[in-house]
């Protein structure tokens, strides 16, 4: 187990993964300290402190003279269904509305190159960063980095990023939102990311970059969200096609629905 993480923590990301992929189901005994003290070539000390942090995630009870027992994982889903772009849209903004949001900083830098391409604005052009924390029954699972382009930026408010969706605010500022496109990767928690979502730096986080666009195709956000995966998971229907005689998968429906930012 060769990693910077602290030992206890990668008995913790193991043992977590086995709770999230349904090994014990709800209600089911884990095996006991000294038996996954052997499995896992540590110390009883170190898995009791492992299964301390499952505790403290909701993920295992504790119950004198009993044992350690499986709970059911509170968790958001996303889920990647058939639909159109207003279909995604009205799912984002009903997630949006369904969850906190903790504004950290609200700025006006000059673009870096990165966002410039993705904005379509020239390099050094003047944006709006926000860094926001999106919550779920008072547990952070979300870090969200967003920029718009200046022109967008001082029509939104702080008060505003602080307690709406960005895409109510787009709505109530006239902007009509017609597309957006993502990609999903996985990334490493840095400080900042992992103190505001409370996991330790160098954590796996699941990575989701989106550039929305305006009805006349113009980028008009460019997010960079941080999720923690075992409190966000993302998910999409399949259905298989023949092509050319050839079985694929391809996603069910017309088009894909996505996650909330």
């Amino acid at each position: 187990m060769n990693s910077p993480l602290p030992l206890y923590h990668k008995v913790y990301l193991l043992l977590r993964q086995r709770l999230l992929d349904g090994v014990y189901q709800a209600d089911q005994p884990l095996p006991g300290e000294n038996a996954l003290a052997q499995e896992y070539g540590v110390s009883r000390l170190t898995v009791r402190r492992a299964l301390d942090a499952l505790a403290s995630d909701g993920l295992i009870a504790r119950r004198q003279g009993r044992g350690t027992f499986a709970q059911a994982p509170s968790q958001l889903s996303a889920p990647q269904r058939g639909g159109t772009v207003d279909a995604l849209m009205a799912h984002l903004a009903r997630m949006g509305m369904s969850t906190q949001v903790k504004l950290l900083d609200l700025s006006t830098e000059a673009a870096p190159p990165a966002v410039a391409a993705r904005l379509e604005v020239p390099p050094g052009a003047m944006v709006h960063r926000s860094v926001r924390v999106r919550s779920h029954q008072g547990e952070p699972f979300s870090y969200l980095r967003t920029y718009v382009p200046d022109a967008i930026g001082r029509r939104i408010s702080r008060k505003a990023l602080g307690s709406k969706p960005l895409l109510q605010i787009f709505g109530e500022l006239g902007i009509r939102v017609s597309g957006a496109e993502q990609a999903i990767s996985a990334v490493l928690a840095d400080p900042a990311e992992a103190e505001a979502l409370g996991v330790p730096v160098a954590s796996a986080l699941l990575n989701i970059r989106r550039l929305v666009r305006d009805a006349a195709g113009r980028p008009v956000e460019y997010l960079d969200a941080r999720y923690r995966p075992d409190r966000f998971e993302y998910r999409l229907d399949m259905a298989a096609h023949e092509t050319a005689g050839t079985p694929v998968w391809l996603p069910a429906g017309p088009g894909p629905a996505g996650p909330s930012a």
